[in-house]
């Protein structure tokens, strides 16, 4: 396996103009997260619109590029919890496309979330890692950047 290595790595907010690069970008994590799923492209476009117009929201996105090209994202949103003393932080979405993975890309968007965090004065950042082992080299990422686990996440559709 070969690794592309990338000039300069700039991650920046997400703006209402990048909600359908963010779109497909979201669309292709869940494609690779569960590709026995029907997806539709244009949901996560739309929903994307919509959760990046909404200024009431405590969410965040950030976008990693070099060169003018789309490398990942990261999404966070601020949650409360009487364990974490109030607000804290949540890493919703992260994804790195194929080509940008062990290059430093997702080190930079996870920079980025720890400085937003900082800003906000959360205690600690919390992320759920997909299905082990079949996403052991995502586990290990965040065991390697500072992360402990601290038990799986479950979701029950409502």
């Amino acid at each position: 396996m070969t690794f592309e290595t990338f000039e300069e790595i700039i991650v920046e907010p997400a703006i209402e103009a990048d909600a359908s690069r963010l779109g497909e970008l979201v669309f292709a994590m869940e494609r690779e997260l569960w590709p026995e799923d029907e997806l539709d492209l244009d949901r996560f476009k739309e929903t994307a619109r919509d959760i990046l117009s909404d200024g009431n929201f405590r969410y965040w996105a950030y976008l990693a590029r070099s060169q003018g090209e789309l490398l990942g994202f990261i999404t966070l949103a601020e949650k409360k919890a009487i364990y974490a003393g109030g607000p804290f932080g949540e890493i919703v979405e992260f994804y790195v496309v194929p080509s940008g993975r062990c290059a430093g890309i997702g080190k930079s968007l996870l920079a980025r979330a720890v400085l937003k965090g900082q800003e906000l004065d959360w205690p600690y950042l919390e992320v759920a890692a997909p299905h082990q082992p079949a996403w052991k080299t995502t586990l290990s990422f965040y065991l390697n950047n500072e992360f402990r686990e601290i038990g799986p996440r479950l979701e029950r559709e409502i």
